[in-house]
């Protein structure tokens, strides 16, 4: 039985408390084949003015993907014909929609091989359903911020160039496939260019949250942009300091 943690027990819509944004798009894929699940989750969404689609398996999830725009897709590791990690690296290969594991495999490993492959976020079963909303509206703030900000401006630093517009990296000219999450973080860098940040403000930026002491989602997320820079440019752009985060470098080193 799927212990999902029961729904707001008075009546009160827990759109008070989160305050989603307001959307034209506000279509979630769901991608899961444990019918036990799918169904409470589904009828939370629903209650929060979301509309829902399901797949049960990885293959068709990727062809309803490409043929419609979805605000998030919730996906699962262990799915049917394409496996979410699968599903996951075909999807990035074309497709920045936004993306959270819902699995109940909680090992480190698959994890950390979710964020590196391009998952926003991973969140492990049975979900807090406070907790699962309070994340979606967080991915959802992250990429809306283009929107609340100059959509057109272009930020050019360290050879490296940000568009809002667009939410494209490039490094001298060629394009860097970043994650939506990826991207956050690298703006927030580009915004405090030159100034140590914190992984705390990292993640209240990006995340909608501190991060706790031990996780180390950001650490990775940075690692990713590292290597992806790394690959077209040479020198140092983001530089670690111990004991205090993180600094994106005005000039090459």
């Amino acid at each position: 039985m799927n212990s999902l943690t029961p729904y707001i027990s008075d009546k009160q819509s827990t759109y008070t408390a989160f305050k989603f944004n307001s959307l034209s798009n506000k279509k979630i894929l769901l991608v899961d084949s444990d019918r036990e699940f799918i169904q409470p989750i589904e009828a939370l969404l629903t209650n929060e003015g979301f509309e829902v689609t399901i797949c049960s398996d990885g293959v068709r999830a990727l062809q309803e993907v490409n043929r419609i725009e979805y605000q998030l897709i919730l996906l699962d590791i262990v799915i049917p014909n394409l496996n979410g990690f699968e599903l996951l690296k075909n999807l990035r290969a074309n497709n920045k929609t936004p993306a959270m594991i819902l699995s109940s495999r909680d090992d480190i490993f698959d994890k950390v091989y979710a964020l590196e492959i391009g998952a926003d976020d991973y969140l492990t079963k049975p979900v807090n359903n406070r907790e699962l909303l309070a994340r979606i509206n967080a991915i959802t703030r992250r990429t809306q911020a283009a929107d609340r900000l100059q959509v057109n401006k272009v930020f050019n630093i360290n050879d490296i160039s940000l568009c809002l517009s667009t939410r494209e990296v490039h490094c001298q000219d060629k394009l860097l496939k970043l994650t939506g999450y990826e991207f956050g973080v690298l703006h927030f860098l580009i915004l405090n260019a030159g100034k140590v940040v914190s992984k705390d403000s990292i993640g209240e930026y990006v995340h909608g949250r501190a991060v706790p002491y031990n996780d180390r989602s950001i650490d990775m997320h940075i690692s990713n942009i590292r290597k992806k820079i790394s690959m077209f440019v040479d020198g140092q752009k983001i530089k670690t300091v111990r004991g205090a985060g993180y600094i994106l470098l005005a000039e090459a080193i």
